[in-house]
């Protein structure tokens, strides 16, 4: 999994519930060792070794799944690259500027590989996602950083513009 955001935390904590081995690549060292004690597996700091290598080295091939929480074209490519033969791109991140990067094709033909786009989970979907956080089957609490308040919303989103802490904002207080 690429990047370790309130999408990429989301995963890790939902591959966990489902007994997956999860391999966490971020260039934060704080958001890689928050992603380790809330089930990691590994964890791969791409701004210190090369994320693919470190990854098909761990998965001892690559990855059967990989998902790209940044929407970023580097990050892509790896999510693309570090996988073995018929495995399945997820692009999850939002494409950044203009929406178009380049992606190697090569890989995705020659190692026959599943590419899938996703804007999240529909709607109906919504309740069997959250009885299985209230049955305790999946637990959240990692990925609540800080609460704000309303007004503090839009410097919370300004703050996606670079590096963040773990976890993400949660708006609680609404008036002022």
């Amino acid at each position: 999994m690429h990047g370790t955001g309130g999408i990429g935390l989301s995963v890790l904590l939902l591959a966990k519930m489902l007994e997956c081995h999860v391999v966490v690549v971020d260039f934060v060292d704080e958001k890689l060792k928050h992603a380790t004690e809330h089930g990691a597996d590994a964890t791969v700091n791409a701004a210190k070794e090369d994320a693919v290598a470190a990854i098909v080295e761990i998965t001892n091939g690559g990855a059967q799944v990989s998902i790209e929480a940044l929407g970023i074209e580097q990050t892509t490519n790896a999510s693309i690259e570090c996988l073995a033969t018929l495995g399945r791109h997820v692009l999850i991140g939002m494409p950044s500027g203009n929406g178009r990067m380049d992606v190697n094709m090569r890989a995705i033909y020659m190692k026959q590989l599943s590419f899938f786009g996703t804007r999240g989970m529909p709607s109906w979907k919504y309740p069997r996602l959250l009885d299985l956080i209230e049955r305790g089957s999946v637990d959240i609490s990692p990925m609540v950083a800080r609460e704000v308040r309303l007004e503090d919303a839009s410097a919370e989103l300004r703050g996606m513009g670079g590096p963040t802490s773990p976890g993400t904002a949660v708006i609680t207080e609404f008036s002022s």
